[in-house]
C-alpha cells in the first residue's frame, strides 16, 4: 500500500473504534496520505483505547531499518517485529487506499474502500522511543496479506483488513494468535469497491476530494475494462 485516505471525522472515528483524544487536528480529511505523514492511529492504552498521532513509517531504537508494510508472512522471521505485534498493535483507521495498474505504459492509478463503513481498520504495528537528540520517535507500520481476487489484478499485496469484531481481539493481547493463523481478504469481496481515479493522485502534494471522484471506464489495450 502506497497512499490511503483519511476523511472520517473525529467522531467517526472515535465510535467506529471505542477510543477517545482530545487532538482536533488529527482528523484534518488528507486525501494523499503519503509514507512519512502523521496521522492517527488506536492502541491500547491501560484499559482504554486512545487515539495517537503517528509517523507511517516504522522506525526502531538502535536499527536504521523502516518499515512501511510489512508481509505477515515475514514478521516471524524478524524479531524486533515479532516482539512488537505482542507488545505494541494498532488499528489504522483508513477510509480506503490507492493502487496502481502497473501492466500499462502509464501506471493507472485507482482507489479500494470498504462501502459497508465509514472508516476502516487497518491492522498494524507501532514503536515509541527517545531517539539520541531527545526528540519522541512515534511510527507505525501497515500489515499486509495476499490479494484477493478484486485487488490481485492491480498487485499481488493488499493491507490486512480488520472486520469490527476484531479490534478488540487485535488490540487486547490476541495478534500474535491472529497473526499466525493468517489472514485473508477473500470474505471482503462482496463488500469491497474499485474504481478509476484521476492520475492528479500521482502528485503527492496534490490534496483534495477530487483524488476520489471515479472516472470513466476505460478499455485496456487487450479489450478488457481497466477494473
Amino acid at each position: 500500500m502506497k497512499r490511503y485516505v483519511l476523511e472520517a471525522d473525529k467522531f467517526i472515528i472515535e465510535e467506529a473504534f471505542d477510543a477517545n483524544t482530545d487532538a482536533e487536528s488529527l482528523f484534518n480529511p488528507n486525501y494523499n496520505v503519503i509514507p512519512g505523514t502523521t496521522m492517527p492511529i488506536i492502541i491500547k492504552d491501560g484499559e482504554s483505547r486512545t487515539v495517537v498521532s503517528s509517523e507511517w513509517g516504522l522506525q526502531q531504537k538502535n536499527t536504521d531499518e523502516e518499515f512501511f508494510e510489512v508481509p505477515q508472512e515475514e514478521i516471524a522471521e524478524k524479531e524486533n517485529l515479532d516482539k512488537l505485534v505482542e507488545n505494541s498493535p494498532c488499528i489504522i483507521p483508513v477510509s480506503g487506499f490507492y493502487k496502481w495498474k502497473e501492466t500499462v505504459e502509464d501506471p493507472l492509478p485507482f482507489f479500494l474502500r470498504v462501502l459497508t463503513t465509514d472508516v476502516t481498520g487497518l491492522a498494524g504495528i507501532y514503536s515509541s522511543f527517545e531517539n539520541k537528540n531527545g526528540r519522541k520517535v512515534h511510527s507505525y507500520a501497515v500489515i499486509t496479506m495476499p490479494a484477493n481476487a478484486l485487488v490481485e489484478p492491480l498487485d499481488d499485496r493488499m493491507p490486512v483488513i480488520l472486520d469490527e469484531k476484531d479490534y478488540g481481539r487485535w488490540l487486547n493481547g490476541d495478534a500474535p494468535e491472529m497473526l499466525e493463523k493468517g489472514f485473508s481478504g477473500n470474505h471482503l469481496l462482496p463488500d469491497m469497491s474499485v474504481f478509476r481515479v484521476p492520475e492528479l493522485v500521482n502528485d503527492p502534494s496534490n490534496n483534495s476530494k477530487e483524488l476520489v471522484q471515479p472516472i470513466p471506464k476505460l478499455r485496456n489495450y487487450d479489450g478488457a475494462d481497466d477494473d
